[in-house]
């Protein structure tokens, strides 16, 4: 019954979403302070090219030393066409494309002011998706210890890209002919290649 304190992504990794669903809880910490590098304004996906990344622009940047919870999302240049047309021309020939695409669009399309909003949004698609026995909820400022009950896995994921392939499931991609099998990538990646059988996959893989 431990309960997972992490922190946020942007579109999570396959690797974070699996972390997830391994707790019956988890609480997303939104109080610690901003971090550059880390995967709370970026994901990783593939396309024709081969891996890339999608990041979502912050006003004042990504050097800033603010909470989590107050860092904004700049929407000056139209970040959020540019990202679904790269994630439409590397996923629209994905069998389970047209399946997730438009709640995802939708979500990315609704402009919230704060990062940690639109991520949560995203997050609780997913959850509903993929894991949905799992509790979701978010640190309060008050929190100053995890506490022993508390698996404190946050900022683990910060080379997700090298996580060894053999924790992850293994599927067909959509330009894996071209590229090989790419992984810890974008959960988006797992969605669109694999449908309903991604939830089966996460629970599955070692």
């Amino acid at each position: 019954n431990d309960i997972l304190l992490i922190d946020i992504q942007y579109i999570g990794s396959i690797n974070w979403i699996k972390t997830l669903s391994n707790y019956s809880h988890v609480k997303i910490d939104i109080c610690d302070n901003w971090k550059k590098g880390g995967w709370g304004n970026r994901t990783r996906i593939i396309g024709a090219n081969g891996p890339g990344y999608l990041t979502v622009p912050l006003v004042g940047g990504r050097d800033q030393q603010i909470p989590l919870s107050a860092v904004k999302i700049a929407y000056k240049d139209n970040w959020v066409e540019q990202h679904i047309r790269t994630l439409q021309s590397g996923y629209r020939r994905a069998p389970f494309y047209e399946y997730y695409s438009n709640s995802i669009y939708e979500m990315l399309r609704s402009r919230p002011e704060q990062l940690v909003d639109l991520n949560l949004r995203l997050l609780a698609l997913f959850r509903g998706w993929l894991f949905p026995d799992t509790e979701l909820s978010t640190t309060l400022p008050t929190e100053k210890n995890a506490g022993p009950e508390v698996v404190d896995l946050r900022y683990i994921d910060r080379r997700q890209s090298m996580a060894p392939p053999t924790s992850l499931p293994v599927y067909r991609q959509v330009f894996e002919e071209r590229h090989g099998f790419i992984a810890g990538v974008s959960i988006l990646d797992l969605l669109f290649c694999c449908g309903p059988a991604a939830k089966t996959l996460l629970k599955d893989s070692k």
